[in-house]
């Protein structure tokens, strides 16, 4: 994870603080291979703004590569910076924190490109702030010292700008100009935040409108801390040991303290500020709520007072279990190594899957030895462990060797991934039985019986992708071998062998502006490479063939397409790669036409859902698209057969499937689960079973 650097104070003060710590952010000052970043920083009323800190940061790992300060006159000059991409940070005691170009957040930057040996002109306007000031005391009157403020911006909660009170309980920062609301921590090593006034949620914080050049004041007294405890049951009345339970603020979803039940059920928190929360408990696979539900919405808020230990007694819905055994679907012999639900039987004939929601409960059951993993539904009853038998079947394989075409000697690390036609995907991962050993070998195991194509990717990028043809390799599925695979036997795949290595590169634009582009590029949907600031890719490691690539980016926003403009793989024409040289493959991606409608999923409003669509001709991803609530919108090309798939957090579950029922054609006709997109586009309303 990125960590932002970042310093305030006048900028004299900070380079002061720098200088101790110089050698983790600068390269030499003057090496003659470096190049550098000049410019000027203007007040937001256009005149010139000087003791300005400036600070470069490494734009991939945010680590601080330089410094200098604005001069009077507004001017700047950073030197020693090495060929790269940098971020830009401007802010001093009277100026807010920002970075380029205009951004206020370090993670929202403009990049800026940096070569040796040259200079590149930053201009910075700085925005216009205001002044916030304050003074927060503890119960008594006494002024809190080194308390840690923070403010976070009201329209989307980011935090905007912070600040520590100093001995006399006072703060001073800077920030852009808008509404705030304000936080500060009022106990030592808690680490919790009281919100301006008194409340420990920010929803029910106060709003403070900044202003330009003017000064905003900020008072407040430190809430008092009390203590939670109590003892948790089961709704059997036993006691609900080593359950997780957190309290966290009331209609907000900032701070809090958590806690892990004893032997007995009990629990204890010994400092919470005072004020109402919402008590949650790990039960499971499920989060459930005090007091006895799993919906949020409907979770009863616990009040805290300050000074006293206050307590409750919470019990939990009625679970129950299912004891899982696993069998053989063709022999019946009893399996010992397998997992249900992520617990697994160690060498034992069972699995017992505990606090399971009454009702229907599917169960995912799979094995490390070589057998299909599947789902089962079990009925789970209040307080009682039913039985359940998963017949596995014992899976395909498919063994082969893999060699380099010219010199036919083996290859190792050549992985193997098998897919059915029309039915391609990209993996989560391998296991290391899918990549060739030094010999050459490989085989592909817990395969469904089916026919399938053969995708090779070599992990050396000297020698080329490819799909498996008879005698060689293609960037085409459709010339591929098709293998037929058997549950319980093993196929046998023709020599795989493999030729040398090309590339393609290419740039990403956006087709109405020119604009570059930050976006996926890959002959597999969502793989392989993605572009950099300037909207450019290279994918190495590419076989000498013609191949299809997919481009994609947000199809919120546009729609993602294939080589040429193409709806799939297989109506591109695809660029042709050359072994050891570079072939181009430029794309300007379009808005496409959109698909948009209502998501009814049994009255509720999912607080996240993610539609996939699919080109049901190849398989392939043709767009995706991130909502909560119950709309949806994104962008496709038009022209070609999509079907859906959806993943749905309700209530704290999640419901997914690859199949989803479309509206009849026609009214009162059958459904129907594909539908060609118009030139025009299309409103597709689109119904969930929710159990």
């Amino acid at each position: 994870m990125r960590s932002s650097f970042r310093r305030r104070g006048t900028a004299a003060t900070a380079a002061v603080v720098l200088a101790g710590g110089l050698a983790a952010w600068a390269s030499p000052a003057h090496a003659a291979a470096n190049g550098s970043i000049s410019g000027h920083v203007t007040t937001a009323a256009g005149a010139p703004a000087g003791d300005v800190l400036i600070q470069a940061y490494d734009s991939e790992t945010w680590e601080g590569r330089g410094f200098t300060t604005t001069a009077a006159d507004g001017s700047y000059r950073l030197d020693g910076l090495a060929t790269g991409h940098y971020l830009v940070g401007f802010n001093g005691a009277d100026y807010a924190e920002q970075y380029f170009d205009g951004k206020t957040e370090l993670s929202d930057a403009d990049p800026v490109s940096v070569t040796a040996g040259q200079n590149t002109t930053v201009n910075e306007g700085l925005l216009a702030a205001g002044v916030v000031t304050g003074r927060f005391t503890d119960p008594t009157g006494a002024p809190l010292e080194s308390s840690l403020v923070r403010l976070y911006r009201a329209d989307d909660g980011r935090q905007a700008g912070s600040a520590g009170t100093d001995s006399d309980g006072t703060f001073r920062t800077v920030v852009p100009t808008g509404s705030y609301f304000v936080s500060f921590e009022p106990i030592a090593d808690l680490y919790q935040e009281q919100y301006v006034p008194g409340k420990v949620s920010p929803a029910t914080a106060k709003r403070f409108v900044v202003t330009a050049d003017q000064e905003t004041t900020v008072n407040d007294t430190a809430l008092t801390a009390g203590s939670l405890s109590g003892r948790v049951t089961r709704s059997d009345g036993t006691a609900a040991r080593d359950l997780q339970l957190n309290a966290t603020p009331f209609q907000g979803n900032r701070g809090g303290e958590g806690a892990t039940t004893d032997s007995n059920g009990g629990f204890s928190i010994p400092r919470l500020l005072a004020g109402q929360y919402e008590i949650s408990f790990w039960v499971g696979n499920r989060t459930e709520y005090f007091d006895r539900t799993t919906d949020p919405d409907e979770a009863d808020p616990v009040t805290v007072v300050g000074g006293q230990d206050n307590r409750i007694t919470p019990s939990l819905l009625p679970t129950g279990s299912v004891r899982v055994r696993a069998y053989d679907a063709i022999t019946g012999a009893i399996l010992r190594d397998f997992c249900a639900e992520g617990h697994c039987s160690n060498g034992a004939n069972e699995v017992v899957v505990t606090d399971l929601d009454v009702g229907t409960q599917t169960i995912s059951v799979n094995t490390d030895s070589n057998y299909v993993s599947r789902q089962a539904q079990a009925t789970v009853r209040a307080n009682e462990t039913v039985d359940l038998i998963v017949r596995l079947v014992p899976g395909a394989k498919i063994t082969t060797t893999i060699v380099d075409k010219a010199t036919g000697k083996a290859l190792a690390n050549v992985c193997l991934d098998a897919y059915k036609p029309g039915h391609v995907f990209v993996p989560d991962g391998r296991g290391e039985d899918q990549c060739s050993d030094a010999a050459g070998k490989v085989t592909l195991s817990r395969l469904e019986a089916g026919d399938y194509r053969v995708f090779a990717d070599p992990r050396n990028k000297s020698y080329g992708r490819q799909w498996v043809t008879a005698n060689g390799g293609s960037g085409d599925e459709r010339q591929a071998v098709t293998v037929k695979a058997t549950s319980g036997r093993t196929a046998t795949l023709a020599q795989v062998k493999i030729d040398r290595a090309g590339s393609i590169r290419g740039r990403v634009t956006d087709a109405a502006t020119g604009a570059p582009l930050w976006a996926e590029v890959g002959v597999f949907t969502g793989r392989d490479q993605t572009t950099g600031d300037d909207g450019v890719f290279q994918i190495d490691g590419l076989g000498p063939y013609r191949w299809a690539l997919n481009y994609a980016v947000n199809s919120a926003d546009y729609a993602s397409a294939w080589t040429g403009g193409a709806v799939s793989r297989f109506t591109a024409t695809g660029t042709q790669v050359t072994a050891g040289a570079v072939a181009t493959a430029d794309y300007a991606l379009t808005k496409g036409v959109t698909v948009r409608g209502a998501l009814f999923a049994g009255g509720h409003s999912p607080e996240f859902a993610r539609f996939n669509v699919f080109n049901t001709a190849t398989g392939d991803k043709a767009g995706t698209v991130d909502f909560a609530g119950n709309a949806y919108e994104l962008h496709v090309l038009p022209g070609q057969e999509i079907r859906f798939s959806y993943v749905i957090d309700i209530d704290g579950k999640t419901y997914r499937s690859d199949k989803v029922a479309l509206p009849p054609a026609t009214p009162g006709g059958s459904p129907r689960y594909a539908v060609t997109v118009p030139a025009a586009g299309m409103t597709l309303d689109l119904t969930v079973p929710i159990p």
